[in-house]
């Protein structure tokens, strides 16, 4: 193991301890959207979900971390930068390393790699399971891969629709797992990823979940065009959203392209006019690259009764 690679894994070890919840190999995809959230609201700094998953090696990604995204994740554990975290950690290279952890409480504790760690319990059905689970991994991609082709072949692919089982709770009831390719619940957690930085009015996160090409269709049938668009809005106080609640999703795949379809309850200003309406949405999402991106909008206002 390099240097990077160990301050990297100690990186993740501290993560672990910090959260509370345990082993990350067994964290899912909310798991790592609620990172996301919990790293922004402690270092001011917004890291996507998707960018975190290939910190820890749950998305293919050949480059490595910027200075940028390293900093930020050991703010969070209360290092000033990267390079402190490092000079603290002995590099990686020396024999007895002190790591600083914070846990809820504020005490700081230490680990000596030199002090011989008692096993823990169950290591050996960890070890047949570190096994087993990869080969099982491995034959259901290839059956997942086999039925997709056949039905492409047969009858072009099949729509999946995902709906919430509480109306109008569709942001508490969505559980997100892993996702090794284009999944309706990875569309439907950039919907709503896409839906909370509109809300808190997070121009870098708009900008970063949707497609240069995006354009939105809004009720009036007008077509604007550009990523840009309500960031430059939000800017200038011209468009200032105060609620942004999503109901009722509809979500249908079809290969590397998801409609999203939720029913939306907005709230705020608008050319220094106060506004609260109701439309139906559709958000229609790319995957490429290992991520989603939102390449169109269309909306329609609910009449009120």
């Amino acid at each position: 193991m390099n240097t990077f690679e160990f301050l990297i894994e100690k990186t993740i070890k501290l993560y672990e301890s910090n959260t509370g919840w345990g082993d990350s190999d067994e964290w899912t995809n909310q798991d790592f959207v609620i990172l996301s959230e919990k790293i922004q609201e402690r270092t001011g700094v917004a890291l996507s979900y998707v960018t975190l998953k290939r910190v820890w090696g749950k998305v293919k990604y050949d480059s490595l971390p910027n200075t940028h995204t390293l900093d930020t994740l050991v703010q969070f554990l209360g290092y000033e930068n990267w390079r402190g975290f490092k000079s603290q950690n002995g590099n990686g290279t020396a024999s007895a390393i002190t790591i600083k952890q914070i846990n809820g409480n504020g005490h700081d504790h230490t680990i000596d790699d030199n002090k011989p760690q008692p096993k823990k319990k169950g290591w050996i059905l960890k070890s047949i399971l570190s096994i087993a689970i990869p080969v099982v991994l491995i034959l259901l991609i290839l059956f997942m891969v086999s039925m997709r082709a056949l039905l492409i072949k047969s009858n072009g692919w099949l729509p999946v629709v995902v709906r919430s089982p509480v109306p109008g709770a569709f942001e508490s009831a969505v559980k997100v797992k892993t996702a090794i390719g284009p999944t309706t619940e990875d569309a439907l957690a950039a919907d709503q990823e896409l839906a909370k930085a509109l809300q808190t009015n997070d121009t870098v996160g708009i900008v970063r979940l949707l497609d240069k090409d995006w354009a939105v269709i809004p009720s009036n049938g007008d077509v604007d065009e550009g990523p840009s668009i309500f960031p430059s809005g939000i800017r200038s106080g011209f468009r200032v959203l105060k609620t942004m609640s999503l109901s009722e999703p509809r979500v249908r795949l079809y290969g590397n392209i998801a409609l999203v379809t939720t029913k939306v309850k907005l709230a705020g200003v608008l050319g220094g006019k106060a506004f609260d309406i109701q439309e139906r949405q559709t958000d229609v999402w790319h995957w490429k690259n290992g991520t989603w991106k939102c390449i169109l909008t269309q909306e329609a206002v609910i009449p009120k009764v």
